[in-house]
């Protein structure tokens, strides 16, 4: 596995082609009357991560992983994404999915698809999953 968002495993060899990671500053401009105008540093922006991946008839069915994406999108839930050595990235939401085509049979099924996937910092708080707690009720 190379990484992992929330319960979505991201395999090397099937799936995964490429991450890129950004983080990027804040900063303010004030204009100033017969001089260059002077920036004002206000903080780190939310940081992204680009996720490319391939879905490949070979491997599983294109349509499906696209679908189970675009469920985890629709349902704006922050997940924890974790690399495969372990490193907590920290908490994100899924901001945008673009699919790009490379193959198709002749009836128009996906043969290969190359999905790109946006990922967003997100910093509000996480919702608590609603288990059914076992044993004594707490007062």
């Amino acid at each position: 596995m190379f990484a992992q968002l929330g319960d979505i495993k991201f395999e090397l060899i099937t799936y995964f082609n490429g991450l890129n990671e950004t983080v990027s500053y804040n900063y303010a401009q004030h204009d100033r009357i017969e001089n260059k105008p002077i920036l004002q540093f206000l903080g780190k922006n939310l940081q992204e991560e680009d996720i490319k991946l391939n879905f490949h008839r070979n491997f599983c069915v294109p349509e499906d992983e696209i679908k189970n994406l675009k469920d985890v999108a629709d349902a704006a839930t922050p997940l924890k994404f974790i690399k495969g050595n372990g490193e907590y990235v920290g908490v994100f939401v899924i901001d945008e999915i673009g699919q790009t085509t490379e193959q198709a049979s002749p009836e128009g099924d996906l043969m290969s698809v190359q999905v790109d996937v946006r990922l967003r910092e997100y910093t509000g708080k996480i919702p608590e999953d609603k288990q059914e707690q076992k044993g004594f009720k707490k007062k």
